[in-house]
């Protein structure tokens, strides 16, 4: 790939991770600030899942970072933008590396014949999981009103978000495949002459 076209990518997925921010802040909240959907988490982990495969993922964990701290709603200053963007980049990228590790070529459908489905599904919840859980415990650090329920809505609603878009990207990648393919490759179809 280019690097106008990696650029020209990265910049689409900042337009919208700021989309999903402001989709999120438009959402209602706690008093200690936990929105009801927050699908920035989620926009930033494929961000990195989706970008993996050009192998500059260090100037994609810079890009988000830089979008995270610019992001509205962010905070009152510098300082505090830097810490409140923590929380929104390392659960992106624990996701994006342990997905990576547990499920290599999964978002791509590679392997899906020798993959079983079961314990495939129970690594992405594992994989989400802990993501969640991350984020879960970097916001009750940086936000010390952060209650403990609050913090495992945290960790419910974004590993319960990822599973549910990685599920759907696959599903609308699978049928787009299929849509594409000649007659003769789709299964259950053969070509008599």
């Amino acid at each position: 790939m280019s690097m106008v076209r990696y650029a020209l990518r990265t910049a689409g997925f900042a337009a919208l991770y700021l989309l999903a921010t402001v989709a999120g802040l438009a959402t209602p909240a706690s008093s200690s600030g936990v929105r009801l959907f927050w699908p920035a988490a989620v926009v930033g982990a494929l961000w990195l899942v989706a970008q993996a495969r050009f192998g500059r993922r260090n100037l994609d964990v810079i890009a988000l970072a830089v979008v995270a701290v610019l992001a509205p709603g962010s905070g009152d200053g510098l300082l505090h933008s830097f810490v409140q963007a923590v929380p929104q980049v390392v659960p992106a990228l624990l996701f994006a590396w342990l997905f990576d590790r547990w499920l290599p070529g999964y978002w791509l459908g590679h392997g899906d014949r020798f993959r079983r489905v079961g314990p495939s599904l129970a690594r992405l919840a594992g994989v989400a999981a802990l993501g969640g859980l991350s984020a879960a415990v970097l916001l009750k650090v940086v936000n010390t009103e952060l209650g403990f329920g609050e913090a495992g809505y945290v960790l419910v609603r974004d590993a319960a978000a990822l599973v549910l878009v990685v599920l759907a990207a696959r599903g609308v990648r699978r049928l787009t495949t299929r849509r594409g393919a000649k007659p003769a490759d789709r299964p259950g179809l053969t070509l008599v002459r």
